[in-house]
């Protein structure tokens, strides 16, 4: 079975249902080593959905360098089919610290996908954010080049995401606590991960074994 089809398959559950689903779509990038991390954003629903994109201010891609994303340098939005996958362009591997949003823009009441990869001065890191809230299905996965894969969520609503590796429950801007929640969520501790900020179980965020990021391929999913 190809990657694609196989990381429908982890989505949807049945790998019958997804090479129905999805013939054909996009291929993947494959980790490797000696390659930059890459980046695609997958639908796994059979309607087209709009993803929005924010920039950090020190992301070294900006919306300017992908042409089909509808904005400006800070944000922009594109559209992607029904079953289908959008390769996100890097050929150099540049620093790319973004936010991803299905169906609303980046803020609150929106679940995000936080991807900060191929920083020279760090490791990849990667979450599943509902510190701002929720409004759909996302899960992240990180395929190393040795075979392993890290699967982040899905976060499935806005409540029982504390035992879910590289989540962000809700409103917990801490991880473990509601500490100062944005959007005007309450502050607390239920529903948050246990242990310390710095050391919350499972992790809020999950990182690379690389610094500077590379050998690994990351795909953001919509998953419902």
């Amino acid at each position: 079975m190809n990657r694609t089809v196989l990381a429908i398959a982890m989505l949807l559950g049945t790998a019958a249902a997804s090479a129905a689903l999805c013939t054909p779509c996009t291929p993947l990038p494959s980790p490797a080593p000696g390659k930059p991390t890459s980046l695609a954003v997958h639908n796994g629903t059979m309607d087209a959905v709009k993803v929005y994109a924010s920039f950090a201010a020190d992301s070294a891609i900006d919306g300017d360098d992908w042409d089909f994303c509808e904005g400006d340098f800070s944000s922009c939005s594109f559209t992607v089919s029904g079953m289908s996958n959008t390769v996100m362009p890097d050929p150099h591997g540049k620093y790319l610290n973004v936010t991803l949003a299905f169906g609303e823009p980046v803020g609150c009441g929106v679940t995000k996908a936080e991807v900060n990869i191929n920083n020279p001065d760090w490791y990849d890191i990667l979450d599943v954010s509902l510190v701002d809230g929720f409004n759909r299905q996302v899960q992240i996965t990180a395929e190393s080049g040795d075979g392993s894969t890290a699967t982040l969520g899905p976060a499935k609503n806005d409540a029982g995401d504390a035992q879910l590796n590289g989540v962000f429950p809700y409103g917990c801007d801490i991880c473990v606590a509601r500490q100062d929640p944005p959007c005007g969520i309450a502050k607390g501790y239920d529903g948050c991960k246990v242990g310390t900020q710095y050391d919350p179980k499972p992790p809020c965020q999950w990182q690379g074994k690389n610094k500077g990021g590379g050998d690994l391929a990351v795909v953001v999913s919509l998953v419902q």
